[in-house]
């Protein structure tokens, strides 16, 4: 398994799927690690049929779940740099684009991101599965400072957790704009307005080293309970 080491982030050498002819002032980004492929043909499928510019990254996986989510602001921040002519959009490989995007082209915030304002069933403050990010220099500063929240990070630490970290510091600095929820809707949750991008939450189905230490505390604290209740007992009967 990997550390919090940013050059294990860094490589995006391997061959992508690029489409930057169209007309808008952005490009949709996106990476995915080798059990997103299935995932990411969707979205690709979805952006070919509303002739919208992207670039599909695969990258090489990084041993687990939250560790392939801390590639994030290593990536865009690799995008910012690529494609300087294009304003970022960035999207989670399972998502879906339904309606045209032109609200794109039109926002000027310098980053466009879903506040959750800690709804129920919301653990972070921003919903990172789309971002946008105005190719200027207050986004590139703040994209360098997410990189950074993640360098003293446990194993644990998911990019929303960097993502939240570093708004607190530099929200000051940004002009930051709350994305419409038609733009970030999850598709097992309730809402009446239009949807122009759905996110699938294939995350839900992926092995998380987070999940895997709670199974394994809760296992040592069964087997030590019984254990001591074992104990106990062969205390009474002697």
């Amino acid at each position: 398994m990997t550390d919090c080491n940013p050059a294990s982030y860094s490589d995006f050498s391997q061959p992508a799927k690029i489409v930057d002819n169209q007309s808008q002032s952005f490009i949709i980004c996106c990476f995915f690690t080798p059990s997103y492929e299935i995932n990411v043909q969707g979205l690709q499928a979805s952006l070919e049929a509303l002739d919208i510019n992207y670039y599909l990254q695969p990258i090489a996986d990084q041993g687990y779940w939250e560790a392939n989510t801390r590639a994030k602001p290593h990536f865009l921040l690799h995008c910012l740099k690529h494609f300087p002519k294009y304003n970022i959009v960035y999207l989670d490989a399972d998502a879906a684009v339904k309606k045209p995007l032109d609200y794109f082209d039109r926002l000027s915030a310098d980053i466009g991101v879903y506040e959750t304002h800690r709804q129920k069933g919301m653990s972070h403050d921003y919903l990172t599965g789309t971002i946008f990010l105005r190719n200027c220099p207050a986004t590139l500063s703040f994209v360098e400072q997410w990189c950074q929240q993640q360098l003293n990070c446990n194993r644990t630490m998911v990019d929303q957790d960097s993502f939240d970290a570093a708004m607190r510091l530099c929200r000051d600095d940004l002009q930051v704009e709350s994305l419409p929820l038609g733009y970030i809707k999850i598709f097992d949750r309730e809402y009446d307005g239009d949807v122009f991008i759905e996110q699938f939450q294939a995350s839900r189905g992926q092995t998380k080293l987070k999940r895997q230490l709670i199974r394994r505390r809760n296992k040592f604290i069964i087997i030590g309970t019984l254990s001591l209740i074992i104990l106990i007992i062969l205390f009474l009967v002697s």
